[in-house]
């Protein structure tokens, strides 16, 4: 295992913005990199100073990434920094990740982790992190490999307005080629159990054809509640909660239409 250790320093009052550039954008090219593990940043007191440590599963993978997408994450977080972070590579000698191993060369999920600790429920934390990246990386980034580790094959979906979605990723693409711009924004997040519920905030703008209506260039945002169900590191269902006349009504649609039949029709 190989380990990269950046010293990083940030312009002050910048570390809430670098936190949510770093959630929102750096996480999701680190997770596509082969044999990328984890990354761990910590933070001085004065929140100036930062150490972000990432792990690999090799060096030849870990200078892959250096030159490859290491420079798009230096001009994701560029307006944050105070001068050029520095590089130190490091070999691993001894870690637990070594131990648990993964052949897809990304950290262990939650599934693996619970495993490890001998069965234990995953906790609240790491079933917000599921739910939120079900948001980010699928619903937003459309991201396939994503929607292939976070959810479940057999995942039962539940909307109203969508009755009968038996493929929750090709529903996510449908969705997304209507509104390709589409992007939800988390409100506010609760989780119990091994059930996690988000409300939110969707904007888009219609570019393809959704629910009947062809497209209107029309840029709408609405909002709603959702609940995630996670086992074993995935999404195994979901129940979505919004009102689809709100929708409408920002598409121009009045009176009855057949969009609106259609939707009642389902119902």
């Amino acid at each position: 295992m190989f380990a990269r250790n950046v010293s990083i320093r940030l312009k002050p009052g910048k570390l809430n913005e670098f936190t949510r550039t770093f959630d929102k954008e750096v996480l999701s090219i680190l997770r596509k990199q082969p044999g990328f593990r984890d990354e761990i940043i910590f933070t001085s007191p004065g929140e100036t100073e930062l150490t972000a440590i990432s792990l690999w599963d090799s060096k030849a993978e870990a200078d892959a990434y250096n030159a490859s997408a290491y420079p798009k994450v230096l001009q994701a977080v560029h307006a944050m920094l105070d001068g050029t972070p520095k590089v130190h590579n490091l070999n691993v000698t001894s870690s637990t990740m070594q131990h648990a191993g993964s052949g897809s060369g990304k950290a262990a999920s939650a599934s693996s982790a619970t495993a490890a600790r001998g069965g234990e429920m995953p906790s609240t934390t790491e079933n917000k992190e599921i739910a939120r990246r079900f948001m980010e990386e699928c619903w937003n980034q459309g991201d396939k490999r994503a929607m292939r580790d976070l959810i479940a094959d057999n995942c039962r979906y539940h909307d109203p307005v969508f009755p009968g979605v038996e493929n929750l990723p090709q529903h996510i693409a449908s969705c997304r080629a209507g509104f390709p711009d589409l992007r939800f924004t988390i409100e506010d997040m609760i989780g119990e159990r091994n059930e996690v519920v988000v409300h939110w905030t969707a904007h888009g703008t219609h570019k393809g054809p959704f629910l009947g209506l062809q497209p209107t260039n029309r840029t709408c945002n609405v909002s709603g509640t959702s609940i995630s169900r996670i086992d074993g590191g995935k999404v195994v269902e979901h129940w979505a909660d919004w009102n689809v006349m709100t929708l409408m009504e920002q598409l121009g649609v009045s009176a009855p239409s057949k969009a609106e039949e259609k939707v009642s029709a389902r119902k």
